[in-house]
Order: C-alpha cells, then structure tokens, then sequence
C-alpha cells in the first residue's frame, strides 16, 4: 500500500508541476499581442514638397524630346471579290530627369479619325407618297397604318385588324429598316378571286402576291394563304425599302428575311418549309457561296427553288437571332453601301466570321447541335 500511495503522490506532484509551469507561462506572456504592421497599399502616398535646386540642370539634348510620330490614319482597303473566299517596338524610355520640373506631360496620341455611321433616315425625312386614286369598281378604307383598296366593296373587318395586328409584329424585326412606317401608310389592293387579281398584274398562277417597294403597293387575293403573303409582302416593303438609297440587298437575303417574317411574325409557315429545313439538318441544300450567287430563281424547277428558299431563310434566322440585333442591321447597312458579303459579315459581326466558309461551319453546327438559336432546324 506504501508503494501505491507513493505513486499517487508522484503523479500528482507532476502534474501540479506542468500545471503551474503552463501558468508561469501564460501570465509571463506580454499582455499586448504582437502584430506585424503593414502600410496601406491603397492609400495615396504622401508626396513632400520638393523646393527647386538653386542650380537647375541643364534640359536634355533636343533629340532626347522629339515627340514620338502619330499615328497613321487607317486607310480603307478595297473590296474582296466575293468569289475568293505588326506592330513596331517601342522606342526606349528616355532617361529619367532628376527634377519634377523637367517632367512633360505625356503628349496626346492622335488616333485614326472613327468613322460615325449615319443613323437610319427618320420619317420625317423619307419622301411622302401621295395616296394612289381609287381604281374603278374598288373601295377604299384608311386605317393607322395602310391604305386598303379592297375590290367590289368595303374590306372585310378582320382583314383591316390582321393588317394592324402584322404591322406591330413586323416592326419588332423591322423598326429600324423602315422608321418611316409610323406615320407612313402602305397601300393594299385586295382582289376577290385570284382571277381578277392575276388580270391586272400579269402574275403567273403559282403567285399569291406582287409588291412594289419604291411605291410601298401590295396586291394580293383573299384566299386561305392571305396572312402569310401579307407578311411576306409587308416584309418586303419594310426592308427592301431599307436599300432604295443605295445598292440594293442580294436575292438570297430579302427572300430569306420575307420567309422568317412570314413563318416567325406572320405564323404561316410554308407547308414545304418542314421537310426542307429536314434536308439541311442533313447536311444537304448549298454551299453559301452558291446560295449567294442566286439572282433569279425562274426556271428552276420546284424542289429546288423551294429547298433555296429554305437554306436562305435558315441563314437569315442564324444572323439575326445568334447576336445583337444592331450586328444584323450593321451587316444589311454594309450591304447597302456596297461592300460584298465578306466584308460586310466581318465588319458587323467580328470573328470569327472572317470568312463565309466560317460562316457556313457555325451556321450548319448549329443546324445540329441548336446550341446557338435555341430552336430546332426542322421546327419553323
């Protein structure tokens, strides 16, 4: 028992020892804790006045404060056929003056002259058309925005309210092509049979509808179709007009951009758009070279016409659906001042699109992956 008590007592002892050295620690430690100060990275320095030398320096030799040259303008490079698809080192700084006397300002750089675009011209500055006089056996009627000669009597009401109802949703698109159209109306000459209507303009059976952009006149026939081709005939008059004062748009982009209103505003889709938009998605139709070099359709045969209406649409949904809406009017206002569609692709939308072989590879991986439009290839 001696022998365990002792042990106890050692232990205790122990630790009664590391206890009150922990203590002596402690309360031997500096009250303050020890902390490593840092000046303000941010702050701004203080900078002392610095009084003139009595003997100043003389200024460093001439050649040592020649400004550097300017900058030479960009000069405009001409045109790509639309068939075929450095900077210098910096001059040593010079030596440094010992006096903040003899320090310049850094001199302006004179950059290139930005070339401003001219805005779209208003309407107040688009010429007014006077009202075309009322053909015998027709009625006019006057709404917001259209002129509606309607052939044996009054228009039908729900014809007038679908006019409107078209125009609000073609200038979600079109607003900046035609700013004229707010105060502007466009004249409709709305035939009762397809008849009377291919009688006075001389179309061929398969026609629906015939606009004249320079005097803003549709003509059309009732018919089950009639929604879609005003849409289609509007669009024409909204952005073809866009072109009047300068080259006019290729073929391929006015057809295309007349089928995305029609099947996207209009919400007439074409019955054969589906199965030709299948065949893209495929990796059938045109290249875009061929696409582009289109400028008449007439003696083609049917299918072939049809599936190049359907590419020309496909291209138009992935140029103005894919970016910013001013990167699309940029591209049809480059076009208009007669750059070729190369240059015009570049210029609006950047890279990579710096050629129309980049342009075709982002549109057809699109066709199949609906990565960049969000919206099927075969769904109009």
């Amino acid at each position: 028992m001696d022998v365990l008590l002792r042990i106890r007592v050692l232990v205790w002892i122990l630790v009664l020892a590391l206890w009150g050295i922990m203590v002596y620690q402690f309360l031997g430690e500096d009250d303050q804790p020890q902390v490593q100060y840092v000046s303000n990275p941010y702050r701004t320095p203080v900078v002392p006045r610095v009084e003139p030398p009595i003997e100043t320096p003389a200024p460093p030799p001439a050649e040592e404060q020649q400004p550097p040259p300017d900058d030479a303008a960009l000069s405009e490079g001409q045109p790509v056929a639309s068939s075929l698809l450095g900077v210098p080192p910096a001059p040593a700084a010079p030596p440094q003056p010992s006096s903040l006397d003899y320090i310049k300002p850094l001199k302006a750089i004179r950059l290139p002259a930005r070339r401003y675009r001219p805005s779209p011209p208003m309407a107040e500055e688009r010429p007014r058309l006077p009202d075309p006089a009322i053909p015998p056996g027709f009625v006019k009627t006057v709404t917001r925005h259209f002129n509606v000669y309607s052939e044996g009597g009054l228009a039908p009401q729900d014809v007038l309210d679908m006019l409107e109802e078209l125009h609000g949703n073609l200038m979600l698109d079109l607003a900046a092509f035609s700013p004229w159209a707010d105060d502007q109306r466009v004249s409709i000459y709305l035939f009762r049979s397809q008849d009377t209507y291919r009688e006075v303009t001389g179309r061929p059976a398969w026609s629906g509808g015939a606009s004249s952009v320079a005097k803003r006149k549709i003509f059309v026939y009732e018919s089950d179709e009639l929604r879609g081709i005003l849409a289609h005939e509007l669009c024409h008059i909204y952005y073809d007009g866009f072109y009047l004062d300068g080259h006019p748009d290729p073929l391929w982009l006015s057809e295309g951009m007349a089928t995305l209103i029609q099947v996207e505003r209009g919400m007439a889709a074409p019955n054969w758009l589906r199965d030709n938009l299948q065949i893209l998605e495929e990796g059938g139709g045109y290249s875009l070279p061929q696409l582009m070099s289109v400028t008449t359709t007439a003696g083609s045969s049917d299918d072939r016409v049809r599936l190049w209406y359907a590419e020309s649409y496909s291209v138009v949904r992935f140029l103005l659906r894919t970016q910013y809406r001013s990167s699309f009017y940029h591209f049809s206002e480059y076009l208009r001042e007669g750059k070729d569609p190369t240059q015009a692709l570049y210029r609006a939308y950047g890279m990579p699109y710096n050629r129309l072989k980049a342009l075709e590879y982002a549109w057809r991986y699109d066709l199949t992956s609906r990565s960049m439009t969000r919206l099927s290839a075969a769904q109009p």
